[in-house]
């Protein structure tokens, strides 16, 4: 069906979106990681956008797509929480060095992200995708 596309399309664009703006401005998101204290920040601020992109990418593409939708679940579960921690962060609680809380978006976006990809894991990648395609012509 293709309505699959865009849902697929949708997500991956917002993971790509996310995993290019930790890359280019990291300094925002290694703040939220150290606010909402998620372990291994150091790590998860490198580790983090690429799995952004990557799952972006590959939902766009449609290629694995059902472990791609499960890694976007879990990484927006995480990101859910973390806005959680932050939004009932009180500012006597930030982290040495730090005099606001930093900037996460709305708590809107994770759910619909998460639920997207819940969509894809149960639906699959629909029409245009490349797993189809390897369905249609395996060789």
């Amino acid at each position: 069906m293709k309505h699959f596309f865009i849902i697929r399309l949708i997500a991956g664009l917002v993971f790509l979106f996310f995993g290019i703006l930790h890359f280019v401005s990291p300094e925002n998101f290694k703040h939220i990681l150290q606010a909402s204290n998620l372990p291994l920040a150091d790590f998860n601020l490198i580790f983090v956008p690429i799995v952004e992109v990557v799952v972006g990418a590959l939902l766009i593409l449609g290629l694995y797509t059902r472990l791609i939708a499960i890694i976007g679940c879990i990484t927006m579960a995480i990101a859910f929480y973390a806005t959680i921690t932050i939004l009932h962060l009180d500012p006597s609680q930030l982290p040495d060095g730090m005099t606001e809380k930093p900037f996460s978006p709305p708590l809107i976006v994770p759910i619909i992200i998460f639920l997207m990809c819940l969509y894809v894991l149960i639906f699959g990648a629909g029409a245009w995708s490349i797993d189809k395609r390897k369905k249609k012509n395996p060789s």
